[in-house]
């Protein structure tokens, strides 16, 4: 028969903050610099609204 050997736990390998960093700067940067350019480009708009100009379509609609 065969015994059942117990395993040997093993210390948890926590990554250091400049081994996940990188990771997540890349994506939280565009994820800023896209919600700025729609919010400025929003805020853009609502404005022309309320001087009475005429409105853009936003740039991803095709006509």
């Amino acid at each position: 028969m065969n015994q059942l050997v117990p395993l040997q736990a093993q210390p948890l390998q926590v990554p250091t903050p400049s081994q996940v960093t990188p990771l997540f700067t890349f994506s939280t940067t565009m994820s800023v610099i896209m919600a700025v350019w729609a919010g400025t480009w929003v805020l853009s708009q609502v404005i022309k609204v309320f001087k009475g100009e005429e409105v853009e379509k936003p740039p991803m609609i095709p006509e």
